[in-house]
């Protein structure tokens, strides 16, 4: 029989995903390989995140029937980098999950489901001393702001553990940790009893005491492996009710102490590797509490009243994700994503050999010149999380207490270039840059894009510092042909993302060109106020000189600069730039000089006078911040696409005709012809999706969706399908506000009419959820519902409660 007094469940799901920030932006770029969202972040939380803060529960005829937040029930940690982006692009949902952890305490006699982690995801075996107490007392900061109280437990990334490290948590205040039963080496039930040596076979359903330094000790549970690969891998999420058993059926009669059954597995698992996932753990979560016979549960309320009595040995660095230990992250030990067996990960010791040696060096180089600006620079770093968690606002005040003496305005930007340069430093050893398969893929060349920040902070005082460690990385060769070294990638696809302030100050000057309003006050993390500006076109040539201050809100740098745009049609322009202290008669003497040459149509004369201005290079498209290159581009070309599109138009209508009786004559049809059908076509797919965006109802989508059909033509559904979820989830957002309305209940009946017509399956979980709080607050308030929401709920996949 199960006794609820010592049957005990509790799952627990590790949220992350890796910093995608541009280092000089501070802000994550335009990512097409997430279309139709902006980036990864955006994609899997509207997927996972979000999904899981309002999971939906059906009935048994497939209607929504009630939501829940599953942070409330499960214990989880979020990577503080991943936070941090959550807190500012999804407020709603970091706001939910916060809300998820005080309602857990209460519940839990104060023991709340969030667990800490060490700050950015870094092999903490591999990590020097040093990065080891910074990384344990950042995740530690940042959990106290975000959650309102200390930590009892931390995840460690990728749960690569060392005794050192645990040593450093337990004298951090840390009580537990979790890891992966083949991380366990022996256990003892008591001092005094032997050892017995484990093959990842220990026990899951208790908590282990590891003894450290100094009389210190910290407990480690050992999830359930079976389970949680499950979970991760065979689809156990495919049913709520297969996984609720599963669960379940993990306790034993045999053990004699209080059991908890637990799991571990990545938490975007819950909707991002398996649709509906969170859906499932929603189902699960909802019949495990009501469920008479178990306790759900999180690790600080069990360890309260069932410390570990047996004592646990670990295999020192060993991580959950490489049967090798630790060597994913630093060698060629075979663990790979499988995705080309023929390839080979021997990039990963050169890769890690010249980070280490960017480390050393910026370390040493910190210490020197940190020494004389801070009381203590370790101390400093350490402390420095207080700038990074009020996003880099107050730094003023807090040099004001660490630093030595009355500082100069230049060595109070030193000290931040120097505190910048260590999180820059940190950033760069996180663990996605060695997990996948090739130096090229897109997670190494975010942590290279971290040491390329590091290189471009340390280079007024380390100059040789890049030749250094191209020269390590060198040895790194890419699986991808024609098979580049990693110094060549670094050349190539890292250096040109390098931004120093006269680069943003070019950025505001070619954007001025290009858009109707000016830049700013802000672009990304720096402010910009245009000082002075002035312009003249003819035809579609343009000339600007303007005056541009540039502020970095992270590094506190200031610049001021001179800038002049010289376009001259198409995509040919360049930007020079130059510092402007000192050569205060000089925007004079260019509004002499430049626009007579250029409204004389003296392009050579003009040039030349350019280059007496500002000696050395120039800026040109490609040194544009990517979305704004992106958009200028657009800009530049629309004309001239408008000019071609008519012909296009022209002919496809014209010839269809032609083309079907080809078609139906089972000819095949001229290349040309298709050629200008998908463009056509295309065009008014987008001319009808703009429609959408403007709030009007694209009455001819059907058609041209129709058409594509017929020619075998792709159009971008995906795009369709969050257009649509979008005008649906906007309308019953305005229902929410006047329910009585019927006027747009027959808006949102004509949208999903028009999914059904097109075949596009548009996913409504928000407007479902928000539809369902607008019948359920009518209900509670008594009275009949509106004829129109019950014939809506019904489309909507909404019940009732009468029903």
């Amino acid at each position: 029989m199960i006794d609820p007094g010592r049957h005990f469940l509790c799952i627990h799901g590790h949220f992350y995903q890796p910093p995608r920030e541009n280092p000089w932006l501070e802000a994550i770029e335009l990512q097409e390989s997430a279309h139709p969202f902006h980036d990864w972040n955006e994609k899997i939380t509207h997927e996972c995140y979000t999904a899981n803060a309002r999971a939906r529960i059906l009935d048994e005829n497939g209607l929504l029937r009630m939501t829940t937040n599953n942070y409330e029930h499960i214990s989880f940690n979020f990577g503080p980098t991943l936070f941090s982006w959550l807190q500012h692009n999804a407020p709603e949902t970091y706001d939910l999950i916060i809300q998820a952890d005080k309602l857990s305490a209460q519940r839990r006699s104060g023991h709340g489901n969030a667990l800490a982690q060490a700050y950015n995801h870094m092999i903490m075996p591999l990590a020097s001393t040093r990065d080891k107490i910074t990384q344990v007392i950042w995740g530690i900061e940042d959990f106290r702001k975000r959650f309102g109280r200390d930590p009892e437990g931390m995840w460690l990334p990728e749960a690569a553990v060392d005794r050192e490290t645990l040593d450093i948590m337990a004298q951090h205040g840390i009580r537990f940790t979790l890891l992966a039963p083949g991380q366990a080496h022996g256990f003892r039930e008591s001092p005094e009893s032997s050892w017995t040596f484990v093959n990842s076979s220990i026990d899951p359903s208790r908590p282990y005491r590891c003894e450290l330094n100094g009389g210190r000790s910290i407990t480690v549970f050992f999830y359930d492996g079976p389970i949680s690969q499950a979970v991760a891998f065979q689809n156990l999420l495919g049913n709520g009710e297969d996984f609720k058993n599963r669960l379940l059926a993990a306790f034993s009669d045999r053990r004699s102490w209080a059991q908890l059954v637990h799991i571990a597995t990545d938490g975007e698992s819950y909707g991002h590797h398996h649709q509906f996932g969170e859906m499932a753990l929603a189902y699960a979560l909802e019949k495990l509490i009501a469920d008479p016979t178990v306790k759900l549960t999180n690790y600080g309320e069990f360890l309260d009243v069932h410390p570990a009595s047996a004592e646990v040995c670990l295999h020192e660095q060993s991580s959950w994700s490489c049967v090798h230990g630790i060597g994913r992250w630093s060698e060629d030990c075979g663990c790979s994503t499988g995705f080309k067996p023929e390839w080979n990960q021997q990039w990963r010791a050169p890769l890690r050999r010249a980070l280490d040696l960017l480390r050393d060096r910026a370390d040493a180089l910190f210490f020197a010149k940190g020494s004389t600006l801070f009381s203590d620079p370790w101390k400093v770093r350490n402390a420095y999380i207080d700038v990074i968690l009020r996003d880099h606002r107050d730094v003023s005040a807090f040099l004001d207490v660490h630093t030595v003496g009355k500082l100069s305005t230049q060595e109070r930007v030193w000290a931040v270039i120097l505190l910048e340069l260590q999180r820059n430093r940190m950033l760069m050893y996180t663990s996605c840059g060695w997990f996948f398969d090739d130096i090229s893929g897109i997670e190494s060349l975010q942590i290279l894009g971290y040491a390329a920040r590091v290189l471009h902070l340390a280079f007024p005082w380390e100059p040789d510092l890049l030749k250094d460690f191209l020269a390590e990385l060198s040895s790194a060769t890419s699986n991808v042909k024609p098979q580049l070294a990693g110094d060549e990638i670094f050349r190539k696809r890292v250096l040109p993302h390098v931004a120093g302030l006269a680069q943003v100050a070019a950025h505001v000057a070619v954007s001025s060109v290009f858009e109707d309003r000016p830049v700013g006050p802000s672009l990304y993390c720096y402010d910009i106020k245009v000082k002075k500006s002035d312009n003249w076109k003819f035809g579609d040539r343009a000339l600007l000189i303007g005056h541009v201050t540039v502020h970095s809100r992270v590094t506190s740098e200031r610049g001021d600069f001179l800038a002049v745009v010289l376009h001259l049609g198409g995509v040919d322009f360049r930007c020079s730039v130059l510092e402007f202290p000192g050569k205060k008669n000089l925007y004079e003497q260019m509004l002499e000089d430049l626009p007579k040459a250029f409204l004389e149509h003296s392009s050579t004369e003009l040039i030349r006078k350019l280059d007496t201005f500002f000696p050395g290079r120039y800026f040109s498209l490609k040194d544009l911040f990517a979305e704004q290159r992106c958009r200028i581009i657009e800009t530049l070309t629309e004309e001239m696409f408008e000019d071609q599109a008519s012909l296009f138009d022209t002919f496809y209508r014209k010839n269809k005709d032609l083309a079907k009786l080809v078609i139906e004559q089972e000819a095949r049809i001229p290349d040309t012809f298709r050629a200008a059908a998908e463009f056509a076509l295309s065009r008014m797919f987008t001319e009808e999706l703009d429609k959408l965006e403007q709030g009007v109802f694209p009455d001819g989508l059907e058609a041209v969706m129709e058409e594509a059909e017929f020619w075998r033509i792709s159009l971008d559904k995906g795009l369709a399908e969050k257009m649509i979820g979008n005008r649906i989830l906007n309308l019953v957002s305005s229902l929410s506000k006047h329910p009585k309305d019927k006027k747009i209940a027959a808006e949102i009946t004509k949208f999903l009419n028009m999914g059904r017509n097109l075949e596009i399956h548009v996913r409504l979980p928000e407007a479902q959820i928000l539809f369902l709080a607008i019948v359920r607050s009518l209900e509670t308030g008594g009275g009949n519902l509106p004829q129109h929401l019950p014939e809506l709920a019904a489309r909507l996949a909404v019940r009732l409660s009468e029903a």
